[in-house]
């Protein structure tokens, strides 16, 4: 529960006005993965290219913002990212590797999410403990579905990353030789 905390507290801290689903979309992607992009190489590379000719300034976030208690899963925020001039490709090719290969489980998330619960039910979230229930009974009930930030959260934020294992990025400098 301790990783839990730290996590949500960590995004609450950054994100003061998210809502549950965009706390249970992080622990979506902390036990799942990049699984649920699983579209073909060229569909995701389509849609990372319109993302970056889209980018618009925002608030100050971590190039890399660790998710998974391993820390070896996590959100590459891509502004962030080509400010420090690291290749674009690379990030590409880690995200599709992540894609079609993350070991995480449906078990895991639910853990995550009870994990979620008791500290609503302890007063550790800005959300309360019924409301919390009711969310993640609806969650549940549907098998854990993979759900898209909230509207505030979109137009607030702008959020613009992608999920990868470290393992499948190289953090290569733009005309850097070993690219």
């Amino acid at each position: 529960m301790k990783f839990i905390s730290t996590l949500t507290s960590q995004h609450i801290d950054r994100y003061p006005n998210l809502e549950l689903r965009d706390l249970y979309k992080l622990l979506h992607q902390s036990a799942l993965g990049a699984s649920h992009a699983n579209a073909a190489d060229d569909i995701l590379e389509k849609a990372f290219n319109l993302e970056l000719d889209n980018l618009n300034e925002t608030h100050a976030e971590p190039v890399i913002d660790p998710i998974s208690p391993d820390g070896k899963v996590v959100r590459v925020h891509i502004r962030s990212y080509l400010a420090q001039e690291y290749s674009k490709e690379n990030l590409l090719s880690a995200y599709i590797q992540t894609t079609r290969n993350h070991n995480g489980s449906k078990e895991k998330l639910k853990k995550f999410c009870d994990c979620l619960k008791d500290l609503s039910n302890t007063n550790q979230l800005p959300f309360s403990p019924k409301e919390t229930e009711t969310f993640f009974s609806d969650i549940e009930s549907k098998d854990y579905p993979t759900l898209r930030h909230s509207n505030v959260f979109k137009k607030e934020y702008k959020p613009s990353y992608r999920i990868v294992n470290l393992d499948f990025l190289q953090l290569s400098k733009i005309g850097n030789s070993d690219n």
